[in-house]
């Protein structure tokens, strides 16, 4: 049965009273023009993966150059199944730096690079993906999965209060808004991967076709001035941030604690998913979801609750909410007596955060104040994430512990994960750090049976 929205045209049917040869070059149903295959030389040593996308290999070990701007796990390792999504493929969105932001903005936005394709040098290859990102037309397959997305995935993501605005927005803008048209599908195929356990390598293939081509359509609007933005586009680029953020937090690579960071060798790829939030909040600056003239107005209460929390919170009202243990490995504990805390410690920001987390229990309802945790996170945080230092790591370990319950099929595999190994990383590098090792008993004893599944 062909699935489409029931209050939208078919993108493949002709609207009444046009030509059915004629096309809309906004519109994600434009014909593939007819080109010449170029020949090149054959690579004979090339990976499966280059061969199977039939694009010339450049043989670079372990792992080739095109593997990586594609978003996928090269297979000269044959562990690797074929084009398999790779967590730098997870954390290719937006590409920041093409936005004219605040020096604080685009300082921490130049440490993501997050467009999918890379070189932007290359004159041909940005000319040959415009041409097919233009050129893209839905197949019956895509229809069904957007009847899926209508029919079972909208229904998992905000609050249930909001429900039918967000239906409402997405049936609006999903099949006149190609960005938000191929990021709809990617996420919708990512959910289908997760019910259906195991997945085959062609699902991840589709994933990451439809997440490239969503990306490279929605980097050529945002870095359009505003002015030249109509508030569809505008509404469209904020339905897109979030699912954006489900993709970020749902590809994870490992498939065991032992495999999952921080317990895995470092790699310059780990926490990039992070990247994701910087990036929805520059979309958020772009498309103004508080705007009157926004589809989004009506959440404008949910979103400033979001965007409300303090973030320097003194160390007596810290004590109240945390653990004194946590305060202790934070280095969050001085002035112990005074109504300040140092506004330089990199984990004041997170800890504040926390600190009005603690009282609550993530729900459907409420989850994106949750995610607020990651939108507060600061420059320095991440670094002490990346150095493993025990104080972060705590932090995060106790996000974790409040969000594993909530149990959302985007949010699953990386917090249980990612929960497990901090718990074991922790436990063996600083087993003898008493204060550690209290906290990191206390999160297990409350998450007792779901973590690390």
């Amino acid at each position: 049965m062909q699935a489409v929205i029931p209050t939208q045209p078919s993108v493949l049917s002709s609207p009444a009273g046009r030509n059915p040869g004629h096309t809309d070059p906004g519109r994600p149903h434009i014909t593939r023009p007819k080109r010449k295959i170029q020949t090149h030389r054959k690579s004979r040593q090339g990976c499966r993966n280059c061969k199977l996308r039939k694009v010339k290999c450049d043989e670079t070990r372990p792992r080739c150059d095109k593997c990586d701007r594609y978003g996928i796990l090269c297979n000269y390792d044959l562990r690797n199944d074929d084009l398999q999504l790779s967590k730098s493929g997870a954390s290719a969105a937006i590409d920041l730096t093409l936005l004219d932001l605040s020096p604080a903005s685009t300082s921490s936005a130049e440490a993501h690079h997050l467009a999918i394709g890379g070189d932007k040098s290359d004159a041909s290859s940005q000319s040959s993906k415009k041409s097919k990102t233009e050129c893209y037309r839905p197949t019956f397959d895509d229809l069904e999965t957007l009847g899926r997305f209508f029919s079972r995935t909208i229904h998992t993501l905000g609050a249930r209060e909001f429900a039918p605005l967000y239906y409402d927005v997405y049936t609006r803008l999903t099949e006149s808004t190609p960005f938000l048209f191929h990021i709809v599908l990617a996420v919708t195929m990512v959910h289908d991967s997760i019910l259906k356990q195991p997945s085959s390598p062609s699902d991840f293939q589709a994933i990451a076709r439809h997440w490239s081509l969503g990306a490279s359509l929605l980097n050529r609007a945002i870095s359009q001035p505003i002015s030249q933005l109509t508030s569809s586009t505008r509404d469209a680029m904020w339905a897109c941030a979030g699912l954006l953020g489900c993709l970020a937090f749902s590809v994870v690579d490992a498939e065991s604690v032992e495999e999952s960071w921080p317990l895995k060798p470092p790699d310059p790829s780990d926490l990039g998913w992070l990247g994701f939030c910087e990036g929805k909040t520059v979309i958020f600056k772009v498309s103004d979801p508080l705007r009157e003239d926004s589809l989004f107005a009506p959440m404008r209460g949910e979103m400033a609750q979001f965007m409300s929390f303090e973030t320097d919170l003194s160390f007596p009202e810290l004590q109240k909410a945390l653990p004194v243990q946590l305060l202790d490995v934070c280095d969050l504990n001085r002035n112990r007596d005074s109504t300040s805390t140092a506004s330089s410690n990199p984990c004041l920001a997170s800890a504040s955060l926390m600190a009005r987390l603690m009282p609550l229990e993530c729900t459907q309802e409420n989850y994106i104040l949750f995610l607020a945790f990651f939108r507060t996170m600061e420059a320095g945080f991440k670094q002490l994430l990346v150095e493993r230092h025990p104080g972060a790591l705590v932090l995060l370990l106790f996000w974790y512990s409040k969000v594993l319950p909530f149990d959302a099929w985007w949010l699953r595999k990386r917090a249980r994960l990612e929960f497990g190994s901090i718990c074991t990383y922790l436990t063996r590098v600083h087993g003898d750090d008493e204060r550690v090792t209290t906290l990191v008993r206390q999160v297990k004893e409350k998450n007792r049976g779901i973590e690390g599944g």
